[in-house]
């Protein structure tokens, strides 16, 4: 992922991701099928980012993955830093190396993701590129996603994705003692109905 801005460029190699089922999802925005304002990019076509500011403090990304009227994305949790680092440091008030891009928040801040560009396509975008740089990682691993706990079964499921072993991951896995998934229940897991 590359921001290209007047400052100058800065990269990161994708580390952890989580997965957003649209309006079966409790933990989705676009859960019930509530379109505001704000989740409007969400309903849009797959590649439209969907940024908004969480706790008005971190600008969280998200890709839109459905097909238009489908509100399902990706959020980008945590990234590998490759390059622009004097960069990415400046703009996080030099966080620690390991630090740096790991968190949704920090992440943003270090690529410089404007909260502007929200609902713009990737696939045009003037400042942000997502390339393939022929990277293949030895495992991805998967856990329930960070911060969902409102989200009643839905936060059980296994959709966040991460480089296993990757030093740039938010949180090592966790299992909430209660998840189906720790106590070996998965058949007990719904999967969100698709329309």
């Amino acid at each position: 992922l590359l921001t290209r801005l007047e400052e100058g460029e800065t990269a990161v190699r994708l580390t952890e991701v989580e997965a957003y089922a649209g309006v079966h999802d409790r933990a989705c925005h676009a859960y019930g099928g509530r379109c505001t304002r704000r989740t409007a990019p969400m309903f849009a076509e797959g590649g439209t980012l969907y940024i908004y500011v969480c706790y008005g403090l971190h600008t969280m990304l998200n890709f839109v993955t459905g097909p238009a009227g489908d509100p399902c994305a990706v959020l980008v949790r945590a990234g590998e830093p490759l390059w622009g680092l004097p960069l990415m440091r400046q703009r996080r008030k030099n966080a620690p190396l390991a630090r740096l891009t790991v968190g949704p928040g920090a992440l943003t801040q270090a690529l410089g993701i404007s909260r502007s560009w929200s609902g713009q396509s990737l696939f045009s975008h003037p400042y942000l590129f997502l390339l393939e740089d022929g990277y293949t990682p030895p495992k991805i691993a998967r856990a329930p996603r960070i911060g969902v706990d409102y989200a009643g079964p839905d936060a059980f499921h296994p959709w966040r994705y991460y480089i296993e072993g990757s030093p740039f991951v938010s949180h090592p896995p966790r299992l909430h003692k209660k998840s189906p998934i720790s106590s070996g229940n998965l058949a007990s897991l719904q999967l969100p109905k698709t329309s």
